[in-house]
C-alpha cells in the first residue's frame, strides 16, 4: 500500500484516539496522496466510459429543457432554465446514465483490486484505495458535471447541489457494485460522508428519484 507517511501517521492517530473523526478530515484535506499503480488503472479504465457518460447528461438535460412550458408573449426569457417539473422528467434516463457508471467502475474495482476482503486489515486497505480512487474521481469529474448542469440550473447554489448529489450517487452505485454496503471505513478527503450515506441509502433502497428531487 502506497501511504504517503503523512496519510498514515494521520490515521494513526486517529485510531489511537489522540485526534477526533473531524480533526482528522480536516489535516487530511490538506494531504497530497498519490494513487498507486492499481488505483490509477482503475481511474484510467473509466476514462473513456465517463467520456461518454457526460455527452449522455448533457443531452438529456437538453432534452428536458426542451420540455419546459411554451413562454407567454412578454415573459423573460427562461431558455436552459429547468424547473422541478422538467427534471421530473429527465430523471429515468438521467438515473439508468449514472447507474451504468456506477456499476461499470465497481466492475473494474473487482477485476484490479479484487473482490471486498473478509479479514479486517485487507479490508481497511481495500477501502482506503476506494476512498483515493473516490477523490481522484471527484478531482478529475465534478467540475465537468457542474458545467453540464449549470447550463440548465442557472441557480448557482442549486446547480451545485444537483452537480452534487450526481456524483455522490455515482460513488454510492460504485461502492454498492463493488461489495459494500456501509461506508464506516472510507476515508475520502473529497467526499461529504453525510451526502454519500443518504445516496447510499437511495441506491440501495431504489428511491435515488425523492434523493434528488429534494434538493429542488
Amino acid at each position: 500500500m502506497n501511504y504517503s507517511l503523512t496519510e498514515e501517521v494521520l490515521l494513526l492517530q486517529k485510531r489511537a484516539g489522540i485526534i477526533t473523526e473531524t480533526e482528522y478530515r480536516l489535516k487530511l484535506a490538506e494531504v497530497d496522496i498519490a494513487l498507486d499503480d492499481k488505483e490509477q488503472a482503475v481511474v484510467d479504465d473509466i476514462k473513456d466510459e465517463m467520456s461518454s457518460i457526460l455527452k449522455s447528461l448533457e443531452t438529456e438535460f437538453d432534452k428536458a429543457s426542451k420540455e419546459e412550458p411554451t413562454q407567454k408573449e412578454g415573459e423573460p426569457t427562461n431558455e436552459g432554465l429547468l424547473t422541478v417539473a422538467s427534471i421530473a422528467i429527465a430523471l429515468p434516463a438521467i438515473m439508468g446514465i449514472i447507474a451504468r457508471l456506477g456499476k461499470t467502475i465497481g466492475n473494474t474495482v473487482n477485476k484490479i483490486l479484487g473482490k471486498k476482503p473478509t479479514e479486517d486489515s485487507a479490508y481497511q486497505q481495500w477501502m482506503a484505495k476506494l476512498g483515493h480512487i473516490a477523490d481522484e474521481l471527484h478531482h478529475l469529474y465534478l467540475v465537468p458535471i457542474k458545467g453540464i448542469v449549470k447550463k440548465f440550473i442557472k441557480d448557482p447554489a442549486k446547480a451545485d447541489k444537483v452537480s452534487d448529489a450526481i456524483f455522490h450517487v455515482i460513488v454510492a452505485v460504485f461502492l454498492v457494485s463493488s461489495g459494500v454496503t456501509a461506508i464506516k471505513a472510507l476515508q475520502a478527503k473529497n467526499l461529504s460522508l453525510y451526502t454519500l450515506e443518504s445516496a447510499l441509502a437511495a441506491v440501495k433502497s431504489g428511491e435515488i428519484a425523492d434523493f434528488f428531487t429534494k434538493l429542488m
